[in-house]
C-alpha cells in the first residue's frame, strides 16, 4: 500500500475564499415600464383582441336576458334563418313574423315582461336577481291563457334584416336547439359566438388600416361599439363590416390591393344595413381622377354587387320598419310611410326634407352625442357624465396623425371621406323621413345616435387628412388605451349597478 503524504495532499488544496454575495443588478424601473409600453404601443391587433374579449365576455354576461335594444326582434329573425326561413313566410293581421314552439313563446313573454317590469320600476329598487330567481320556477314560464302547439311572434321591424348580419349568431343558434339548451343559455350562447366573430373581423380592419390603427380600436372599444358587439344586433356586423371596407380602401390607396377583397366587403356591408350603401364612395379614394376612366373595370367589380343586391333585398322582403307603432299612437295616413309617394312629395316640397333633418339633428343633439359614445341597456342606462366628455375629446384627439401620402393623395382622400360620412348622415335621416316620419311632424322620427358610429372610421381618416399634425409619439396608443379602459369599465360597472 502506497504511504500517503498528507502534508502534501493538504497542500496540493487551493483554499476557496468565501464566496461574496454580488448584488442583483436591477434595471431602471423606468426604462423597464418604458420598454413594456413601447411593446404594448406597437401591439394594436393584441390590444385590441384582449379589450374586446375581456370587457364584452362580461357585458354579455351581466346583460339580463333581452335587455339589448330590439334584441327579441332580432332573436325572432335569427331563430327564422335556423330554420331556413330565408323571407318572411309567416304574416298576421298585416305584421310579418314567426310561429314558434309554445314552450320558447313562453320564456320569450316572461323575459319581454320582465325586463319592461325592471324598466319601469327600476329606481323603486327592482333587480335582475329576483327576476331570475322567479324564471327558475316551472311556473313563471308558463302562458296560461295559450293553448296552441306554436305562437306567432312578430318580428317588429327586424324581417328586413339580411342573414349576412346574423351569420355567427344562426351558426350559434342552430348548435343551441341541438343541444336543446334553455333559452337564457341559448342567447349567452349566441351572444359570445358574435362577440368572437366581430372582434375577429374588427381586429383584421385594424391590422389592414395603414394609418389610424389606434383611432379604429378606440372607435370599436366605444361603450355604444362593445355592447352592440356583446348582445345580439345588427350593429355589431354593420360597424365590423363598415370598418374593413374603410380600411381596405384606405390600404389601396397606397397600393391597389385585391379588388375581390373590396368587393366582398363592400357588399357585406351593404347587406348589414342598407344606409351602407353609400360606402361606395370609398372606392373613389383608391385611383386619381384621371385614372378613373381606365379603372372602370375594377371599380364595377367593387360596387355594382352591393347597388344590385341590397336594393333586390329591400324589394324581397318589403320591409315595415315598424311604422305600426307610430300607427298605434296616432292615426296617419298610409301614403305618408310609403317611400315612393313620399319622394314625389320631396320633389314638389324640397325644401320639407333638409328642414325636418335640421330640426332632428340641431333638437335632439345632446342626446345623439350621448347615444354616439353609448347608452346601455334598452338606451335607458347613462354612464357617468364625465365619461361621454372624456371619450369625446379623445376620440377627436386619437386621429391625430401625419398620413404619409402625397398632398394631392391626401387631400383626394380627404374629400371622399367627408363626403361619405355627410352622405351616410344624410342618407339615414332619408330612411327615417321616407319610411317613418308623417308629413304632420315637422321633424325625422326614429333616428338614433347609435347608428352613426358606422360613419366613425370615415371621419377618423377625414380628420386626419385635415388636420395633418403628428401627436407625440406614443399618445395615440396612450389616448386610446386609456379611453377604451375607461369605456369597458364604465360600461360593465353600469350595467352590474343598473340591473342586480
Amino acid at each position: 500500500m502506497r504511504r500517503i503524504d498528507v502534508h502534501t495532499e493538504a497542500a496540493s488544496v487551493q483554499r476557496v475564499p468565501p464566496s461574496i454575495a454580488t448584488p442583483v443588478v436591477v434595471g431602471d424601473w423606468r426604462s423597464t415600464l418604458s420598454y413594456l409600453w413601447t411593446r404594448i404601443g406597437s401591439q394594436p391587433v393584441i390590444v385590441f383582441i384582449s379589450l374586446s374579449v375581456a370587457f364584452g365576455s362580461l357585458i354579455s354576461l351581466v346583460t339580463p336576458p333581452l335587455r339589448g335594444p330590439d334584441e327579441i326582434a332580432h332573436f325572432l329573425r335569427i331563430y327564422s334563418y335556423t330554420r331556413g326561413e330565408l323571407l318572411p313566410t309567416a304574416e298576421v293581421d298585416g305584421r310579418k313574423g314567426i310561429f314558434v314552439e309554445r314552450e320558447l313563446y313562453s320564456q320569450l313573454h316572461f323575459f319581454r315582461t320582465a325586463a319592461e317590469s325592471f324598466a319601469r320600476g327600476r329606481e323603486q329598487g327592482v333587480r335582475y336577481g329576483q327576476i331570475m330567481a322567479d324564471y327558475r320556477d316551472a311556473d313563471a314560464t308558463s302562458v296560461s291563457y295559450l293553448d296552441q302547439a306554436v305562437i306567432f311572434a312578430p318580428f317588429a321591424g327586424t324581417e328586413g334584416y339580411n342573414p349576412v348580419a346574423y351569420i355567427p349568431y344562426i351558426g350559434a343558434a342552430a348548435i343551441g336547439r341541438v343541444l336543446g339548451l334553455d333559452f337564457p343559455d341559448l342567447l349567452l350562447l349566441m351572444r359570445l359566438f358574435g362577440l368572437v366573430a366581430f372582434t375577429a373581423v374588427a381586429a383584421y380592419a385594424i391590422a389592414v388600416t395603414p394609418f389610424l390603427k389606434w383611432a379604429y380600436v378606440l372607435i370599436a372599444l366605444l361603450p355604444v361599439s362593445l355592447f352592440n358587439r356583446s348582445v345580439l344586433s345588427a350593429d355589431g356586423a354593420a360597424l365590423c363590416s363598415a370598418m374593413m371596407i374603410t380600411a381596405l380602401c384606405f390600404s389601396a390607396v397606397q397600393s391597389a390591393g385585391r379588388v375581390w377583397e373590396r368587393s366582398l366587403w363592400m357588399t357585406l356591408s351593404a347587406l348589414s344595413k342598407q344606409p351602407q350603401i353609400v360606402f361606395v364612395l370609398l372606392e373613389l379614394m383608391v385611383y386619381r381622377l384621371k385614372e378613373l376612366p381606365r379603372r372602370w373595370h375594377s371599380i364595377a367589380v367593387v360596387v355594382l354587387p352591393c347597388l344590385v343586391l341590397s336594393p333586390l333585398w329591400v324589394a324581397a322582403v318589403s320591409a315595415e320598419i315598424a311604422t305600426w307603432r307610430l300607427q298605434m299612437e296616432e292615426y296617419h295616413p298610409p301614403e305618408h310611410f310609403d317611400p315612393l309617394w313620399k319622394l314625389f312629395f320631396m320633389w314638389e316640397h324640397p325644401s320639407h326634407f333638409p328642414l325636418a333633418a335640421w330640426r332632428a339633428l340641431s333638437g335632439w343633439a345632446d342626446r345623439l352625442w350621448q347615444e354616439l359614445i353609448g347608452i346601455l341597456g334598452w338606451q335607458d342606462i347613462l354612464l357617468p357624465s364625465w365619461t361621454y366628455l372624456v371619450l369625446t375629446a379623445c376620440l377627436v384627439l386619437a386621429p391625430m396623425q401625419k398620413l404619409k401620402l402625397s398632398s394631392a393623395t391626401r387631400a383626394r382622400v380627404t374629400v371622399i371621406t367627408g363626403l361619405t360620412v355627410l352622405s351616410y348622415v344624410t342618407v339615414v335621416y332619408l330612411i327615417f323621413f321616407l319610411t317613418y316620419t308623417p308629413l304632420d311632424v315637422d321633424h325625422v322620427r326614429g333616428v338614433q345616435g347609435r347608428y352613426f358610429v358606422i360613419a366613425l372610421p370615415a371621419a377618423a381618416i377625414f380628420v386626419a387628412g385635415l388636420i395633418n399634425i403628428e401627436l407625440p409619439r406614443g399618445t395615440p396608443a396612450a389616448i386610446a388605451i386609456s379611453g377604451s379602459m375607461m369605456a369597458g369599465i364604465a360600461s360593465v360597472e353600469a350595467l352590474i349597478r343598473a340591473h342586480w
